[in-house]
């Protein structure tokens, strides 16, 4: 057999006009070429020089070169989806897309809204109330001398119905009309359940797969709170669809989601006050940078209570009672509105795992070894139901990998560490790499700075001078192993650490960069050079 890879075509038509040009050359019993993957397998019956089938493939209007070694290709099996995957969201997407750019025919099944939680009941619905609040909020804390601005109004059930059209068209830009782009995914909006070993139900149609990627995503995990299911509560699932401003909004739950909204609902009027049962806010960040943010929410004029134990919750006329044990004390805490945002649980009840033998954890999120494959080697999972990291991204990333993975072997692994994230508060907290403490159990000698944004002049002239970068290095090598930031914009200017986590510079390699002065970027480079020099002694730029 001679394997050739086949450049210019861009449909089957072009695939069969290159067939039918191999298949005229003298020698050869048959040609399959493969439009996707853009290769071509040549059955001989006699020897048959290269140049011969190159130059017909030529004659006929495309490319041609001989493969000596296997193709990573993948080549589509009859009567079956080469790839079946259940969730229709960012990790699904991306395991369907990657799928088909391979080659192979895919199959989703989608019981719930196109495009998974980030777009429809997350990160963009939360980031569009985010943005209308800090709008709203601008002229309250304006800083600047001189500068007087109105203090305006706001209509929420306006700001909600107007999320809708937004989420809208980017189901349709991010989602429907990649279907359109690519005709080897089907698409199915209905549900889809394992029934054995390359069987699945999806609606009422029994369907055979080669392969398959879970991805169907996680919802608000529920606390065993007594009679919480007997009071009306709001969760990140349906938050987004309020139709009045909450008088006084408790939060159960101090992490992201709790955080975010509070903030945003806050900023539009609302009295708010957190219940944190851990010892902190934000607790998977680090100290110096969740001790801040506590006290500039609170300075804001959000009620934060940490270490608090929520025992009972209960409706006395129009209010929400909660029975709160906090520092050893009973607590009773009245407000209007109720949301709960103690974290997430996955989807994976009822889809058929036990009888595809895909195991979960005590909490049922899907077991995967480093490939994302599961318990069953035929079957591989990506995004929330994995439990990971909670990440749109992350899910995408995933969702390309294990696709590939199931299709080809496994060869490709996630990268966790590299991969940054971000509290959407003012300000934002972001951060990417190990944490101090993370890096000291694992054995590495470190050395850590923290750097105040009063010492960076974009900061300072704007008056926003509230926010710090920590930055953790390994001692002897002064490579940087995480930075950490709590500052205006800093889901944005923690992409500059991703590259120097990522590929391992050094102190020394980002004091010796240039960035553009003035900017809050710059802080980076201004924290690094606290390991060399006081920074408070430097003049402008200089290394």
């Amino acid at each position: 057999m001679i394997r050739l890879k086949i450049t210019g075509m861009t449909c089957e038509h072009c695939a069969q006009t290159v067939k039918k040009a191999l298949e005229s050359v003298e020698g050869v019993r048959e040609a399959k070429v493969y439009f996707p993957q853009g290769y071509a397998e040549v059955e001989i019956e006699k020897e048959v020089p290269v140049n011969d089938l190159t130059e017909a493939v030529r004659r006929s209007g495309y490319g041609a070169e001989e493969i000596k070694e296997s193709p990573e290709v993948y080549i589509p099996k009859e009567g079956v989806y080469d790839l079946f995957i259940l969730g229709g969201g960012s990790a699904g997407f991306a395991a369907a897309i990657k799928a088909s750019d391979l080659g192979a025919k895919v199959l989703i099944a989608e019981d719930n809204i196109i495009g998974g939680t980030c777009l429809n009941r997350g990160c963009v619905p939360s980031k569009y109330l985010i943005e209308g609040a800090n709008t709203f909020y601008t002229p309250l804390r304006n800083p600047f001398p001189g500068i007087e601005l109105e203090e305006g109004s706001i209509d929420i059930k306006e700001v909600i119905e107007a999320k809708e059209g937004l989420l809208e068209g980017l189901r349709k830009e991010k989602y429907w009309n990649v279907l359109e782009a690519y005709p080897q995914i089907d698409y199915r909006d209905c549900r889809g359940k394992f029934l054995g070993e390359g069987k699945a139900l999806v609606g009422k149609e029994e369907i055979s797969f080669g392969k398959a990627v879970i991805t169907t995503g996680s919802r608000p995990g529920i606390p065993p709170i007594k009679n919480l299911h007997r009071v009306r509560y709001y969760t990140s699932d349906d938050i987004f669809n309020i139709d009045h401003l909450p008088e006084h909004l408790i939060v159960i739950g101090g992490g992201a989601i709790g955080l975010e909204l509070g903030q945003a609902f806050l900023r539009m009027g609302s009295d708010v006050t957190i219940v944190e049962a851990l010892p902190d806010i934000a607790m998977g960040e680090e100290p110096e940078l969740r001790a801040k943010l506590r006290e500039l929410l609170k300075r804001e004029g959000m009620n934060i209570l940490i270490g608090a134990t929520v025992s009972e919750v209960r409706e006395e006329g129009e209010e929400i009672v909660l029975e709160v044990e906090h520092r050893g004390e009973r607590r009773i805490i009245r407000g209007t509105d109720l949301l709960v945002a103690t974290g997430r649980a996955p989807n994976t009840r009822d889809i058929g795992l036990e009888v595809v033998s895909v195991k979960t954890n005590s909490r049922g999120f899907i077991e995967t070894n480093e490939f994302m494959q599961t318990s069953n080697p035929n079957i591989y999972a990506a995004g929330d139901c994995v439990g990971k990291v909670m990440l749109v991204t992350v899910a995408a990333m995933e969702g390309g990998i294990a696709a590939e993975n199931a299709l080809l072997g496994n060869r490709r692994s996630m990268d966790y560490l590299s991969v940054p994230h971000a509290i959407f508060t003012d300000p934002e907290l972001a951060g990417v790499g190990l944490k101090e403490k993370e890096a000291e159990e694992k054995g590495i000698k470190v050395d850590v700075r923290v750097l105040e944004f009063s010492k960076v002049p974009r900061a300072a002239l704007s008056f926003r001078t509230d926010g710090l970068i920590k930055m953790i290095v390994e001692k002897d090598s002064e490579k940087i192993l995480g930075v950490h930031i709590l500052a205006p914009h800093g889901a944005e200017l923690i992409h500059k650490a991703v590259l120097l986590v990522r590929y391992g510079l050094t102190v020394d390699e980002v004091i010796q960069t240039v960035d553009v002065y003035p900017t809050l970027s710059e802080s980076i480079k201004l924290c690094a050079q606290t390991f060399k020099k006081d920074v408070s002694k430097l003049s402008c730029c200089a290394q």
